[in-house]
């Protein structure tokens, strides 16, 4: 559908204005390439990919500060 629009654009439209149909065509092409991008983030698992983290081993000091008061929370209740 979009093809058939550029093309009836292109060829149909007197007189033909070359520099607009180039426009558009840009256009059409970066907006088809965002649609991608949205497709691939939302429903292909890019959201998941970007936020999950890069390896097991690697913690920040959030993680670290959790896993100290979880050892400090199980020392405490094991000494009752």
């Amino acid at each position: 559908m979009i093809t058939f629009i550029d093309i009836f654009t292109a060829w149909r439209v007197q007189p033909r204005n070359y520099l607009l149909f180039a426009c558009h065509a840009a256009n059409a092409t970066a907006q088809s390439v965002q649609d991608v991008r949205f497709v691939k983030y939302w429903h292909f698992g890019g959201r998941e990919s970007k936020y999950e983290p890069t390896s097991g081993d690697v913690k920040g000091p959030v993680s670290e500060a959790i896993e100290a008061a979880r050892q400090d929370s199980k020392i405490a209740s094991e000494t009752k």
